[in-house]
């Protein structure tokens, strides 16, 4: 009998091994898969949904792949698309960007997921913490619209060169809104969750959150071109986004609050890199330690939405961006598919679900 048992055993072991063999081989990078993705990426540019895009994937940490496609700028002149092409990352900001400056305190204990965003920001909603913010079950709005809160700033007396006095009205705006929802009460993907997210940051670190992550993040694992308000000297490599009274958006952000009344800096959006940065950004993320990923994940680099997902067996992580921006982490696979496009330049007219959905199809098991 017990024999029996040991045999069972051992054909179920020899059975699961098959199965994760034949799973991964069916999910392997072959030739084919790329050619899929290709096709999406051609297509799309062939109707005008974007006017390029730079492919990239990471697999045991290397990049594996990578590929630019279609032109960087289409007007005023084109422009063709390269892989050392810079891109606005919109949303991708919030995990690259606040999210990795909190995750980075939070293993030096210097910040918890669960302090009260009070402790940092004073008059701040009383009941909501870090991961509140992070998850974004504050209750808070979605978005503030920049047009109307300059109005307000400028009408309550604001000087309209004092970009810190603007930074400072709009965290007090956030403060002290009417929330839709009660804490806990709902999802609502929100960028005040983040603008609050590196409010608290730079509170606890004494200066502002770019020369903090740069120094600190961002150059020693390569990411040479990662950061908010880009240098000047890269300009030529950064692709346009939206032409706003026929004058291009180009090394300034395109999100209307980030530009107009966070000054370029802001912890929802604003983070300009390379495809290959984000795959080293992606590389460390992915050799994080269990807890540090769970960190990530559950407190809140990547949350249940549309835009972002997070699958709690795996830590799979997803997350998107406005501008045309994506990434999928693959933990499991130590795949991470990146995906950017600037799919705003002219003009902001067309969404990337179906292209999104495409090069998931072909890339990620």
């Amino acid at each position: 009998m017990q024999k029996n048992k040991s045999m069972n055993t051992r054909k179920m072991l020899l059975w699961s091994i098959c199965l994760w063999c034949i799973s991964q081989s069916t999910w392997a990078l072959t030739p084919y898969r790329y050619q899929m993705a290709d096709s999406a990426i051609h297509a799309a540019i062939a109707d005008t949904i974007i006017p390029g895009a730079v492919l990239c994937v990471v697999e045991n940490g290397e990049i594996v792949h990578l590929q630019a496609y279609g032109n960087r700028a289409v007007w005023p002149e084109v422009e063709e698309m390269t892989t050392h092409t810079i891109f606005d990352l919109a949303s991708l900001s919030k995990p690259l960007g606040a999210g990795t400056a909190a995750l980075l305190l939070a293993n030096e204990n210097k910040l918890s997921a669960n302090d009260l965003v009070c402790k940092y920001i004073p008059n701040f909603h009383s009941d909501v913490t870090i991961r509140h913010l992070m998850k974004h079950y504050s209750g808070l709005p979605a978005y503030f619209l920049a047009g109307p809160m300059e109005k307000t700033y400028l009408e309550r007396g604001g000087v309209a060169e004092d970009m810190q006095a603007r930074r400072d009205f709009t965290v007090d705006s956030i403060a002290r809104c009417k929330r839709p929802t009660a804490i806990d009460e709902k999802y609502r993907y929100s960028c005040l969750n983040f603008i609050s997210l590196q409010r608290v940051v730079e509170t606890i670190i004494g200066t502002d959150i770019n020369s903090y992550l740069r120094e600190k993040h961002y150059r020693p694992l390569g990411m040479m071109t990662t950061g908010w308000l880009p240098n000047d000297s890269l300009l030529y490599r950064i692709a346009p986004t939206e032409c706003i009274d026929s004058t291009c958006l180009r090394g300034r952000v395109h999100d209307p609050v980030a530009r107009i009344m966070m000054g370029g800096i802001s912890g929802n959006a604003g983070v300009f890199a390379s495809a290959e940065d984000v795959a080293r950004w992606a590389i460390w993320f992915m050799n994080l330690p269990m807890e540090s990923r769970e960190i990530g994940c559950n407190a809140g680099l990547w949350t249940d939405s549309v835009t972002t997902s997070m699958d709690i067996e795996t830590m799979r992580c997803r997350h998107t961006g406005y501008t045309g921006t994506s990434i999928t982490i693959l933990p499991e696979y130590k795949r991470a598919v990146i995906l950017l496009t600037n799919r705003v330049h002219p003009k902001d007219e067309n969404g990337l679900g179906s292209l999104r959905k495409a090069v998931n199809n072909a890339l990620v098991p």
